[in-house]
């Protein structure tokens, strides 16, 4: 009996070592790195695989052997808001940069250990080598978590890129790459090579198209009751053109030409950026994310810029590209709704780091794992105008077939995106959707108040 209880606890300590071994060594090997592609104004549809007049084939590439996210959307349409949330994983209300308030971004970090908190610093924690170069918006990184970083121009963005991944080959260590360009984002002064890609007269304009918007609260770029469009003066462009209203058909169609001509350009740079990856043999083990940090209006309800809850605003090209789950994907396309929220818990799932509860983004990876898989069935937005105060701006809630919208003017929007996914008709005061309109205001109602956004100047309960 005695031999027989020493046979039987080495064969036990024996598993318990094996098993923490085969642990360790899965955590070593296993541990993917990650690269995420952030970039700046970059509209759903302007993408190659969504549209063929767009000339990605780098990035189709990517796609085609990857997941591509059909409806992506950012927790805030305006870039420090948005680029906020996606390093902190919550919503602007709670980080406190609204619009393009980005020193509020140094306060909310320097405020007990929540600089701690950010996506930045938990890789660094988990002994990744992690930096970001390119567009910030919200200063150093290496302010808020990142070992490496600094705001510079697309060249040097790429340049340092590629530096780093050359010591990541060198020390074998996981790495967190955020290569945030500014491209497409205005001025749009692309080289006459990228521009040659596209015939003026070939491209369309969109079926809600106008020359200037109707003077509605939701195509308001500014704060409560003004009426104001951002950009209208600005021409820093290819031929000077305009980035705002009023734009007739061939005003847009040129500036739609710089804009997707500068989208090219964008892709002959990630085509560069992925061959340094192959090259360095730290291609087969990297998850690439591609998103950008809002859309962007060319014409759209006779707007430019980005702010408000259109579609064209809100909504973002998004897609995960990894060797290790390709073959499983192939280009499928999830029709899942996302948001960029949801990119910092998916990186910490794959990490296999713990998640931290005040997140308030998903993890992907049941998306990743089936992307037959959903994991919500609303997704929200919100977004201050620029010179707006906490409680004001634009707010959404979106099901996968309406969009409910509410104002800073307190004014309902109601879309059916199945039916009208150009947002053309306004169904808010139709007594047949009366039902939709309530459930949809509800939701708002508490997605607002779990969000401490009490400082509405006109939203209480729902209306009857």
């Amino acid at each position: 009996m005695f031999y027989r209880a020493i046979y039987i606890l080495i064969i036990i300590l024996f598993s318990v070592d094996f098993s923490v071994a085969a642990q360790e060594k899965h955590e070593a090997v296993g541990r993917p790195n990650f690269l995420v592609i952030f970039t700046d104004d970059q509209t759903y549809r302007a993408m190659g695989y969504n549209d063929p007049l767009i000339q990605t084939p780098h990035l189709d590439s990517l796609a085609a052997e990857g997941l591509v996210f059909n409806h992506a959307y950012v927790a805030s349409p305006i870039c420090a808001a948005s680029r906020a949330s996606l390093y902190t994983g919550v919503f602007p209300q709670r980080h406190g940069v609204i619009a393009l308030n980005s020193k509020a971004f140094g306060a909310y970090c320097a405020g007990g250990n929540r600089s701690q908190l950010t996506l930045g610093s938990k890789l660094t924690a988990a002994g990744y080598e992690t930096a970001l170069f390119g567009k910030s918006h919200l200063g150093d990184p290496t302010r808020f978590g990142f070992k490496q970083g600094k705001e510079c121009a697309d060249g040097k963005a790429l340049a340092a890129s590629h530096h780093f991944l050359q010591e990541c080959a060198k020390t074998k260590r996981p790495f967190l790459l955020c290569l945030t360009p500014h491209k497409p984002h205005v001025p749009l002064r692309p080289d006459k090579k990228w521009l040659d890609l596209y015939e003026t007269g070939k491209i369309p304009v969109a079926r809600n198209f106008r020359e200037s918007p109707e003077p509605l609260s939701i195509n308001n770029q500014g704060v409560p009751q003004q009426t104001l469009y951002r950009d209208s003066d600005y021409r820093n462009n290819y031929k000077n053109l305009p980035a705002g209203p009023p734009r007739n058909e061939e005003v847009i169609r040129e500036f739609a030409k710089a804009y997707y001509a500068t989208i090219s350009q964008l892709d002959d740079e990630m085509g560069h950026l992925i061959a340094r990856l192959k090259k360095l043999h730290l291609y087969e083990n990297t998850l690439i994310i591609y998103l950008s940090d809002n859309g962007y209006f060319l014409g759209n309800h006779g707007l430019g810029n980005k702010i408000t809850m259109h579609e064209e605003s809100v909504r973002v090209p998004m897609f995960v590209h990894w060797p290790a789950k390709n073959s499983r994907w192939n280009g499928v396309r999830t029709d899942a709704l996302v948001s960029s929220l949801d990119v910092y818990p998916t990186i910490m799932a794959l990490a296999g780091l713990r998640m931290e509860k005040h997140l308030q983004g998903k993890s992907l990876v049941p998306i990743l794992d089936n992307p037959q898989m959903k994991v919500r069935d609303y997704v929200f937005s919100e977004c201050i105008g620029v010179g707006g105060k906490p409680g004001e701006g634009h707010r959404m809630v979106r099901s996968q077939k309406w969009k409910y919208v509410l104002t800073g003017a307190n004014e309902e929007y109601l879309f059916n995106e199945r039916d009208d996914p150009f947002e053309l008709n306004n169904a808010a005061k139709s007594p047949e959707h009366h039902e939709i309109r309530l459930k949809m205001r509800q939701l708002m109602a508490q997605w607002m108040q779990a969000n401490h956004d009490r400082k509405h100047p006109h939203f209480h309960s729902p209306r009857k």
